[in-house]
């Protein structure tokens, strides 16, 4: 299992902005996810819509969840639609339990995460 946490870009359609989080997200490497979601929303040209792909997230804490949710916030703020993609199962569990899953938009694996024209 891949335990270093990797915030990449990766390619999307214009005005999506897509990030892909792999390894742990945890006390230690929180600020890692935070410093990444914080340059996607602030980079010019501005997205539309910010997805967050955690297909390949190994683990994430509620340091992890955290950052996701202060971005989400700071998206709305900002106008940007915030968006995670792909949770893998464990990534869901945690999502339902803490009810997460009830303010962040979440695009399953049998959905695409983005869509021409988003």
């Amino acid at each position: 299992m891949d335990t270093e946490l990797r915030v990449t870009p990766r390619p999307a359609p214009p005005g999506v902005r897509m990030l892909a989080v792999v390894g742990q997200v945890d006390m230690d490497s929180a600020g890692l996810l935070a410093g990444a979601l914080e340059e996607a929303l602030n980079s010019p040209p501005a997205p539309d819509t910010l997805v967050v792909d955690c297909s390949a997230l190994a683990f994430c804490t509620s340091a992890g969840l955290n950052e996701l949710l202060r971005a989400r916030l700071a998206a709305v703020a900002a106008g940007v639609a915030f968006r995670l993609a792909s949770p893998t199962p464990r990534m869901s569990r945690l999502l339902r339990v803490t009810e997460a899953d009830t303010v962040l938009d979440i695009d399953t694996a049998e959905q695409p995460p983005v869509k021409d024209g988003c």
